[in-house]
């Protein structure tokens, strides 16, 4: 299955909408590279489902106080590596204005954007790809390996956007774009 949704991201879109969220919280989850297992199990403790309740510094000890699955317990460290992990939502990217961000409709139980087949939001002229694409796209779409199929979807539909600069009339003739209007009506532009 999961070469299926790595070869065909615009399948995983066209499954009922349920299926593509699960597709992309069920394949190529979190994980390390095989090659760190060796120098890390067994060598560093490694807690998992762990909240950090309350940190503290003391000197160059970092004094811990975590909860998790078996309680709470104090830990005293010179190191604290959190993997707190990513959660997609819409609302993180502040570059977006909160109108703006309020427009997008989110695929169904996610904060993710709903997506067409060219990875347009419910905003004309709005695209998204990368990990964000990924609850409408697959997995695949979380690497770089994903950008070739996106961005020449993107592209393709983004040219509609384009206004031409110029407008060819004809041999030796070549109109502004402000005489856009122009052309058309003159039958010059077709």
């Amino acid at each position: 299955m999961l070469a299926a949704v790595c070869r065909a991201p615009g399948g995983v879109r066209r499954l009922p909408a349920a299926a593509p969220l699960l597709v992309f919280r069920r394949a190529l989850g979190p994980s390390g590279g095989w090659w760190l297992r060796d120098p890390v199990e067994d060598v560093v403790p490694v807690r998992t489902s762990c909240r950090v309740t309350r940190a503290e510094a003391s000197g160059s000890t970092a004094r811990l106080e975590l909860t998790g699955p078996g309680g709470s317990e104090g830990l005293a460290v010179d190191h604290v590596p959190a993997a707190t992990g990513y959660r997609l939502d819409i609302d993180a990217l502040a570059f977006l204005t909160p109108t703006l961000r309020r427009r997008i409709v989110c695929a169904p139980g996610s904060k993710a954007p709903q997506l067409t087949s060219t990875f347009e939001t419910s905003v004309p002229g709005l695209y998204v790809a990368g990990s964000l694409a990924a609850p409408m796209f697959g997995p695949m779409m979380r690497f770089v390996a994903g950008t070739e199929y996106a961005a020449a979807r993107v592209a393709r539909d983004a040219a509609r956007w384009v206004v031409a600069p110029w407008v060819w009339t004809g041999p030796q003739k070549m109109r502004g774009a402000e005489q856009w209007e122009d052309c058309q009506r003159d039958g010059k532009y077709q």
